[in-house]
């Protein structure tokens, strides 16, 4: 099996940027929510127990790391995820967590 090239200090601080992405249950909550379908901003700040900056900070930081898309309609911003990749990544973080939690007969989790 041919081994891969490691990779240099660049790449490794651009994945550990994108996972710090990941690094916040305001965040995580977001992407729980747009799984569902779109939203807008303001059914977004109704549907969390949080700010509208929190809010709006939040889904900055997720547009910024290429993980969401926008589109405005009317007044108001409407969010969708762009990158159907981060379910794939929570999902294997939640089956991690769910094989311990089975273990210790815990809850499951899902996103």
């Amino acid at each position: 099996m041919p081994s891969k090239k490691d990779l240099d200090a660049k790449s490794l601080e651009k994945i550990a940027a994108l996972f710090k992405v990941f690094a916040e249950p305001t965040r995580l909550a977001i992407l729980q929510l747009l799984r569902r379908g779109p939203h807008s901003v303001n059914e977004i700040v109704e549907a969390l127990p949080t700010s509208q900056a929190n809010v709006s900070k939040q889904l900055r930081l997720l547009y910024d790391a290429d993980l969401l898309s926008r589109e405005q309609r009317g007044n108001q911003v409407i969010y969708s995820v762009h990158e159907p990749l981060v379910y794939e990544l929570c999902e294997l973080v939640c089956d991690k967590l769910n094989r311990q939690a089975k273990s210790e007969g815990a809850v499951v989790y899902e996103i």
